[in-house]
Order: C-alpha cells, then sequence, then structure tokens
C-alpha cells in the first residue's frame, strides 16, 4: 500500500499533540516514526490508521495505484498498540475464527499455521483472558503480520515481550513481511525497527 500523509495535525483540548506532518510512503517500505513519548506518536498512528481523526490534514491510501476511499481503508490496515484490546470472552481459536470473518489471513495461511507461529500449539481452547501479557501481545502481532492488509502499523509492537519475544517479534517480520508496507512506532529502533529503512521525527 501507498501512504501519503499531507500536514497533519492533532489537538486535543486547544493543544496542538503534533503539526505539519508530511510523509510519502511507497508499498513495502518500513518506516520507523521515532519521537520521545509525548511527542505523539500514538495519536499519529491512530489518525493514520483511522482510528481517529485528525484536526487538519489529509491522509490517502492506494494499492496498485488505485486510490482507496478513507472509509473503506481500515479493510486495508491491521494497527497494533497498547489500546488495541482483544476480545478475552474468546478462546483463542473462536479469536482467530471471528477475525478471519472480516479480515482473512494471508493466502494458504490456516488458522493451525497462524498458531504454531505465536507458538501457541495447544492453546488454542485457552481464553485469551488467561493469558499474559506477552502472550496477549504476540497474538496481537499474528494478526498484524498474517492478516491480508497491506499496511501494518505497529505501535510499541515490543511491550511486555521478553528477550525471547522481542527475537520471535523481529524474526517474524523479517521472513513474512516484505510485501508489506510498515510503520513502527518507537523511541526504541534498535529493538523495535531494527528492520527500517527510513525514518521520520515527531520532534517538534
Amino acid at each position: 500500500m501507498d501512504l501519503k500523509v499531507n500536514n497533519l495535525g492533532k489537538k486535543y483540548e486547544g493543544n496542538w499533540i503534533f503539526r505539519n506532518i508530511n510523509l510519502s510512503v511507497i508499498s513495502g517500505s518500513k518506516v520507523l516514526i521515532k519521537g520521545r513519548n509525548g511527542s505523539g506518536k500514538s495519536t499519529f498512528a491512530k489518525a493514520v490508521s483511522g482510528l481517529i481523526l485528525p484536526s487538519e490534514g489529509t491522509v490517502s491510501y492506494s494499492v496498485n495505484g488505485k486510490e482507496i476511499a478513507a472509509e473503506q481503508a481500515y479493510q486495508q490496515i491491521q494497527l497494533v498498540g497498547p489500546y488495541v484490546d482483544l476480545i478475552e470472552d474468546f478462546t483463542l481459536q473462536e479469536f482467530l475464527s471471528f477475525h478471519a470473518k472480516f479480515k482473512p489471513f494471508i493466502q494458504g495461511m490456516s488458522i493451525a499455521d497462524v498458531v504454531a507461529a505465536g507458538n501457541f500449539t495447544g492453546q488454542q481452547e485457552k481464553y485469551l483472558r488467561h493469558f499474559s501479557s506477552g502472550m496477549k501481545q504476540r497474538v496481537k502481532i499474528l494478526l498484524a503480520l498474517f492478516t491480508s492488509c497491506p499496511l501494518v502499523i505497529l505501535d510499541e509492537p515490543t511491550s511486555n515481550l521478553d528477550e525471547w519475544g522481542v527475537e520471535w517479534y523481529l524474526s517474524l517480520v523479517n521472513d513474512n513481511a516484505k510485501d508489506k508496507t510498515i510503520l513502527v512506532c518507537s523511541n526504541n529502533a534498535q529493538q523495535e525497527a531494527a528492520f527500517c529503512t527510513e525514518s521520520i521525527s515527531m520532534e517538534v
């Protein structure tokens, strides 16, 4: 997916969180959105994903040269962030099946394959409310990388992951996301965005 951000800004209660952000991303790019805590990275991620509306500016999306209407863009975007919740009354199997009804997994990828990729074999019938915070984060990352969406936005993707989990995450991205456009919102580039080849700063 190609992405263009033009003079994007967001304010709350009269205070600008960020303003005048411009970004042009071609399909398949891996871009780090960096900045200190409080610089607006998460708000930017929400605005680009369509989770919230910007106060000014525009975000446009296109796939293979065809522009996608803003109200339909959510079908092409998968967002990972601390504010994205799972349905904890579902088992892992139920949740993945439910998700696939709205956003299918990439061609050739079964639910069993997704379970295995997350190292969850044998835990399909476990309710998500009984998962640890790290396990829940791995589920979010699995959905981001194995859902058939060309744009992935990862906001603090290694939150709650231990050392093994960080290595698992980086390996998963390197092996399965070559064709996806990825934005990583992070102030820990080495741990969360080692695969990124471009960057933009949210600092003012």
